[in-house]
This record gives structure tokens, sequence and C-alpha cells, in this order.
């Protein structure tokens, strides 16, 4: 059975996925799926304009497009929310990973119909002057350092996804081994520790980076999950990123903490919102959430 004169809003980025993932492929995959669907491109701005009878957004792309798409709608003060259906396109999709969320894209889609919805908080990252927002993680360290060496060395057409992913997890390990550690201040539920760490990461789902599932982390349950690397704990962490090299899948050995809202003075240059790079001269931030601001459509 399929749904008839359902309409969506497809936001695609046309420069992720394969030649069947263009733009003319995808709204044919949607129409069998007995969708009607109005085509944007992430590349342009996005929801400039949504029809008051398009029933969800559906995000074609990865990580980053879901965060653009997102914060789009937060940006109009949700005046076009509606909830959001994800089709990976991308290389990590920890998004989409973290959610369990179908790969096929024409299952995906076929799923949509049992409205299937998980809640997804909004990570909120603040100093005096900046405010940011994150819906994978916000951190200091280890992962801000290999986003800056990933943008630094050279991409070929022919380089595969899996080439990427296992190219950072061989710079982790270099990054483990030899990251000069940062000197932070975290005040939470009631305490305050001072130490040298080589990673502080707020996480608001399970996954990071390069394909990493370092915690178990509910996106809707108005927590954050606090990873702090000591300097201390380098061995271990050094003996993590050497699993994750040689093929398998070792437990992150690191035990995370549910925070919802956490105080951080941290001396470092080295800060990520999501998968970008941000240049802040504060060393103060208030991290806190946004519960329950939006809708995914789940596809198990």
């Amino acid at each position: 059975m399929k749904i008839q004169e359902t309409k969506i809003q497809l936001v695609h980025n046309p420069t992720a996925g394969a030649e069947e993932h263009e733009a003319e492929h995808l709204m044919e995959l949607l129409q069998a799926a007995g969708y009607k669907g109005n085509y944007s491109s992430s590349k342009k701005k996005i929801l400039k304009k949504v029809a008051a009878d398009v029933k969800y957004i559906a995000v074609a792309g990865g990580d980053g497009t879901v965060r653009k798409t997102i914060l789009a709608m937060l940006d109009k003060k949700l005046k076009y929310k509606r909830p959001v259906a994800i089709l990976p396109l991308g290389t990590a999709n920890n998004i989409a990973s973290s959610l369990a969320i179908e790969e096929n894209l024409r299952l995906n889609a076929d799923t949509w119909r049992n409205e299937k919805f998980q809640k997804l908080d909004i990570g909120v990252a603040k100093t005096r002057k900046d405010e940011e927002h994150f819906i994978e993680s916000f951190g200091f360290g280890l992962f801000p350092a290999l986003i800056k060496w990933m943008d630094e060395q050279p991409r070929t057409p022919a380089e595969e996804p899996d080439d990427e992913v296992k190219q950072a997890h061989n710079a982790l390990l270099h990054l483990a081994n030899h990251y000069e550690p940062i000197r932070a201040s975290m005040v939470y539920d009631g305490k305050e520790v001072s130490n040298e760490f080589l990673m502080i990461e707020l996480l608001n789902i399970s996954r990071l980076g390069p394909k990493l599932q370092l915690a178990k982390a509910d996106p809707g349950d108005g927590l954050l999950e606090l990873i702090a690397v000591k300097a201390s704990q380098r061995p271990i962490l050094i003996k993590y990123f050497e699993e994750i090299v040689a093929g398998n899948k070792p437990v992150f050995p690191i035990k995370s903490a549910k925070v919802n809202q956490i105080k951080i003075s941290v001396d470092t240059k080295d800060i990520h919102v999501d998968d970008e790079l941000k240049e802040v001269k504060s060393p103060n931030w208030n991290i806190s959430v946004l519960p329950n601001m939006m809708d995914v459509i789940l596809t198990k």
C-alpha cells in the first residue's frame, strides 16, 4: 500500500553519494514510495519557503546537511517545523547511525508511513558573546585537532569514503600519542573538576567523528554525555585507537557522565561544533540542552 498525495520537502546535497543519488533519481524513488516532493538544494538557501501541506522534511545527505537543515528551522523560529526524515548519503552518517536509520533509501522511505518518531534535543554552547547550537557534539582537544588535520589533507576524486575513515583513524592514533594536553576546569552536578585533558566532548548522539561510538547517548532525554579523557589516561586511549586501526570494534574504555548543564573553562583554540572548527577567543563556556526541539522519523 502506498501513501497517496503526501507532500514532502526534499533537501538534497547534490555532491553527496553516488550517481544513483542524484536529484532526479531521488525524486523518482520518493514518488514510487507514494510521496510528492518539492526539491531544494542544500547548496542554496534551504527552506526559503515550505508549503503548509508539506508533511515531512526529507534530508538527503550527510551529517552536515542534516545539521544545516535543522538549524535552518531553528533560525526561522520553527515556522517550518516538520518531522525530519533522513536519507543518509554521507561518509560517516553519525546522526542516522546513532538512530539506527535504514541505509537502503527505498526501504527507508517505505517506513515513513509507520510514523515512528524520535525526539531530538539541540545542544547549546554559550560564551558572553557567542552562541553555538549542536546536534552531534561539542568539544575541545583531540577531535577538533583531527578536523583541522583532515581539512589540510589533499583530496582526490577517486578517494573512497572508507579510505577517508581509515585515514582519520590513523590520524587519531597519531594524535593520541602526541597531542599536547589542555588545561580545563569543569563545573557540573555541584562539583568542580580541574585537570589536564586530551579531549573533552559533550555528545548529544552516540557517535562522533569517523564512525566511532563513544557513548550510549539518547538524543531525546534532555541530557548530554560528557566524555573527559585525562592526560594520565593517554595509554588507555592509545590502546583503543590501536584496536580501531587494526579493524576491531572495541568498546570506548572511558565512561561518560550524563549532564544537562556544564560550565567549562578551557585554555585551547582547538574547539569544534559538530564537524566544524570554531575560532572563539573566550575560554569560558556554558553548555546546556534545548529539549525535544525536533522529531526525527525512525525506520526500525
